[in-house]
C-alpha cells in the first residue's frame, strides 16, 4: 500500500519489510530449539533485487515515506545479511542459505494486462521448476550444517554473470548454481547492526525474544 496510512503495520513497521523479512526472522528464532536439535537448515527465498537496496534504507523501516519508496529490495538484502548473523551464532548446528529463483511466471504478475501475463508465462520459468531448486537446497548434502551461508540461483550461468540472476533460457532445476550476493552481505558490522535492529523491532512490537 503506497498511501501513508497503509505503509506501516500495527507494529509500526513497513508492511512489506515485515512480511518479507521480519516475520521470517521471528519464525526462525522461534524454531531455533527444534532446528538445533535436528541439525536442520533454513532456506530463505531471496531475490536478485537485493542488489538495488540502499543501506540507508535500514533507517526508514519504521517510517512513512513521501513519496513512497518500496523496501522490497531491502527486505531481500535483509534475508541474506541475517543468514550471516544467524550463522555466526548457530552455524555449527543449523545451516542458513538463500535462493534467488530469478524470473518466475507466478501469480505475482496478476495485476498486469492479459497479454503481458501470457508473455511472462512463455519466457519465465514455472513455479514448479523454480521450486525444484529450492527443494534441492533443502535436501542437498552440501548444504547441511556446519556450512557457510550460500546464495543459489534458479538459472544456469548466474555464477558467471549477475544478469543471468534475472533471467536465462536455461533453468537450474535441481542444480545448485552459487554466486556471490552484493558486497554488503560480507560486512560483519552490518550483520550485527541488522541483528540488533531486528530484535529491537520485535521487542517494540511486544514480542518476547530470548536469544
Amino acid at each position: 500500500n503506497q498511501e501513508p496510512d497503509g505503509q506501516l503495520s500495527e507494529d509500526k513497521v513497513d508492511v512489506l519489510y515485515q512480511t518479507n523479512y521480519l516475520s521470517h526472522f521471528l519464525l526462525t528464532l522461534l524454531l531455533l530449539p527444534l532446528l538445533r536439535r535436528a541439525r536442520g537448515r533454513v532456506i530463505n527465498i531471496s531475490s536478485v533485487v537485493h542488489r538495488s537496496a540502499g543501506l540507508d534504507d535500514f533507517e526508514i523501516t519504521c517510517k512513512i515515506r513521501q513519496p513512497y519508496a518500496s523496501l522490497y529490495g531491502l527486505s531481500k538484502l535483509a534475508q541474506i545479511v541475517s543468514s550471516y548473523a544467524l550463522h555466526a551464532r548457530y552455524g555449527e548446528e543449523v545451516a542458513f542459505h538463500c535462493v534467488n529463483p530469478g524470473g518466475v511466471a507466478s501469480d505475482i504478475w496478476r495485476g498486469f494486462a492479459g497479454w503481458q501475463q501470457k508473455l511472462f508465462s512463455s519466457v519465465l520459468i514455472s513455479p514448479k521448476t523454480a521450486a525444484s531448486t529450492v527443494v534441492a537446497a533443502c535436501t542437498a548434502k552440501e548444504a547441511a550444517a556446519p556450512c557457510r551461508p550460500r546464495y543459489w540461483n534458479g538459472y544456469l550461468g548466474a555464477d558467471r554473470s549477475v544478469l543471468l540472476e534475472f533471467w536465462s533460457p536455461f533453468p537450474a532445476r535441481e542444480a545448485l548454481v552459487e554466486s556471490q550476493p552484493s558486497q554488503d552481505h560480507q560486512d560483519p558490522k552490518l550483520a550485527e547492526q541488522l541483528w540488533e535492529q531486528s530484535l529491537a523491532e520485535l521487542r517494540a512490537a511486544g514480542v518476547e525474544v530470548n536469544v
